[in-house]
């Protein structure tokens, strides 16, 4: 009967079979569980084809975001190999994502001032590399008041980072930064400098092998209502270099231990290893495809010839 079902059969007549019914039930009932698998296989392969399909294209959708993303913080960073009022101005920045949580930028305040500064945003991904545009603004901001004497923030590290905090907490993203920042002045010769909990701290190394990192320390930028930073002061009574990292640039260093680490990045520049394509070559960033972390850094170099083909902001 099975066979005559199975080659289009519609009607038959059967010998009395009563000893075999209960068999005959078990084998019609097991042919029409089969075929309801069947069918239920076939609608649950649909739904998955589907849900591939919108996976798939959700995907496309947000590495297409992601680009386009990334192209916004590449046009927002400074331009590479300045010079401005005798400094030679250089940056890298090489992120562990399509989008970076690292930033920096750097940019003339006056005739003979330039500010350079690195920030590091917690966590990783689209809400901190909004955060990044947050601070391109608020610089934009600060240099525009500064033309148009409402306000001289820019001028002073300290204030520089009170703004950043105010405006982090008004944004209610929950997202804190470290930042270093520092104001250099080629006419006074000194370093004037504040840290948000910014590690490590830049390197600071002088014609001749001397070397050493920064000192200073401070809160996080983005966590607190009220804080307050030190503004330290560092005499720049030789030609120097300094040159700025986010902490990303540790997790390449082979050395296990975080004094090995720094005693590395130290030995690196001193050794004259301070420019950015000498640091790349050195650490084999551009063979690196994946990275645990963002890094960023920034090379300043006291060219000493007053030379500037830099445009005022």
């Amino acid at each position: 009967m099975v066979s005559a079902l199975r080659a289009g059969a519609a009607d038959f007549v059967l010998k009395p079979c009563n000893d075999d019914k209960g068999a005959l039930d078990d084998v019609i009932g097991k042919l029409f569980d089969r075929v309801r698998v069947n069918r239920l296989n076939q609608l649950y392969r649909q739904e998955l084809e589907e849900a591939n399909r919108d996976l798939r294209d959700g995907i496309a959708e947000l590495r297409a975001d992601q680009r386009a993303g990334r192209k916004v913080q590449l046009r927002m960073l400074p331009e590479h190999e300045q010079v401005m009022s005798g400094l030679h101005v250089d940056h890298m920045i090489k992120p562990s994502l399509y989008l970076s949580g690292d930033f920096l930028d750097y940019f003339r305040i006056s005739d003979d001032k330039v500010l350079v500064y690195i920030a590091d945003v917690s966590g990783h991904g689209a809400s901190s590399a909004f955060v990044t545009v947050l601070l391109k603004n608020l610089t934009n901001r600060l240099q525009r008041n500064l033309r148009r004497g409402s306000s001289e923030d820019i001028l002073y590290p300290d204030r520089f980072l009170e703004r950043i905090n105010s405006e982090l907490l008004d944004t209610g993203l929950g997202k804190h930064v470290t930042v270093f920042v520092g104001i250099i002045s080629l006419s006074e010769r000194k370093l004037n400098y504040a840290v948000g909990a910014h590690f490590p701290m830049p390197i600071l190394s002088f014609e001749g092998g001397e070397a050493a990192f920064l000192e200073g320390s401070g809160l996080p930028v983005g966590l607190f209502e009220t804080p307050e930073w030190e503004v330290y002061e560092v005499p720049l009574n030789k030609p120097f270099h300094l040159t700025l990292f986010s902490d990303g640039i540790l997790e390449v260093i082979r050395e296990k231990g975080l004094d090995e680490k720094e005693r590395t990045l130290l030995e690196l520049v001193s050794g004259g290893r301070h420019t950015i394509a000498s640091l790349n070559e050195a650490l084999h960033l551009e063979q690196i495809t994946e990275l645990p972390d963002d890094i960023a850094i920034v090379s300043v170099t006291d060219t000493m010839n007053g030379s500037d083909n830099t445009p005022s902001n």
